[in-house]
């Protein structure tokens, strides 16, 4: 009998329902406590060029890139909590669990694969982002690095919808490993597609059990998911089933 493939569970900005803020070492701490396979987080680069991880494009209405790593950290402590360097996440995450690096820009591909490979061989980590050239600059610099493109958004109109929901050519194009859709694009039929051309599927994000049980079934590679404790005891259930 063929064995089944493990899906794996990522936690999302950490496991950021569980935790008071999302990318936040305390949201790190969580997600590795529950056993996590990996961990997903955001990076960005502020006004005098630190790396942080932190999702939104902007803090208080300015831009992330025009505030210093300082002033980011004034702000956010402010509301009692702080905002961590992405070599300070590399660090605290180092033999404990695997990354999935999202990129949130580019220009600083090289400066993150530098950091990354520090601590992390190529089988723990993935970087992905919604950019196509990310993944080509990164794929330019070293391409044993697996790397990953995301799809979808919440409001799309048609046209836009439909090149997400055939993602092969930008794939190519831009040489990433595996394909990140929202959820909502995964089809029985997205998904027998992407495994007949063996395109690995992590999907984002899903938070209630009924959902995961069907991308489980869909043979999905890996669910992103704020409630990777939810999803930890639906496996363990199924298991047992």
């Amino acid at each position: 009998m063929r064995k089944k493939k493990k899906c794996q569970v990522i936690a999302h900005r950490g496991a950021s329902a569980l935790a008071e803020h999302e990318n936040t070492l305390e949201a790190f701490d969580i997600a590795m406590e529950l056993k996590a396979d990996m961990v997903e987080f955001d990076v960005r680069r502020t006004m005098d060029d630190e790396l942080v991880v932190f999702h939104d494009k902007q803090l208080k209405g300015t831009d992330i890139g025009k505030l210093t790593y300082g002033q980011i950290n004034d702000i956010t402590g402010k509301e009692g909590y702080r905002v961590p360097t992405f070599a300070e996440v590399l660090k605290v995450c180092q033999g404990k669990v695997h990354l999935d690096i999202e990129l949130k820009e580019t220009g600083y591909e090289k400066r993150v694969v530098n950091l990354v490979r520090r601590y992390y061989n190529y089988n723990e980590y993935s970087i992905k982002s919604f950019l196509d050239i990310v993944s080509l600059k990164i794929k330019e610099i070293d391409n044993k690095i697996t790397t990953g493109l995301l799809v979808g958004t919440e409001h799309t109109g048609f046209k836009t919808h439909i090149h997400e929901y055939f993602p092969e050519k930008r794939l190519r194009l831009c040489k990433a490993d595996f394909v990140s859709p929202h959820y909502k694009l995964v089809t029985g039929e997205f998904a027998g597609r992407m495994r007949r051309q063996r395109i690995p599927v992590y999907v984002w994000t899903v938070n209630d059990s009924k959902t995961m049980k069907k991308l489980i079934h869909k043979r999905v590679d890996a669910i992103i998911t704020d409630r990777p404790d939810v999803m930890i005891e639906l496996k363990m259930k199924m298991k047992m089933a």
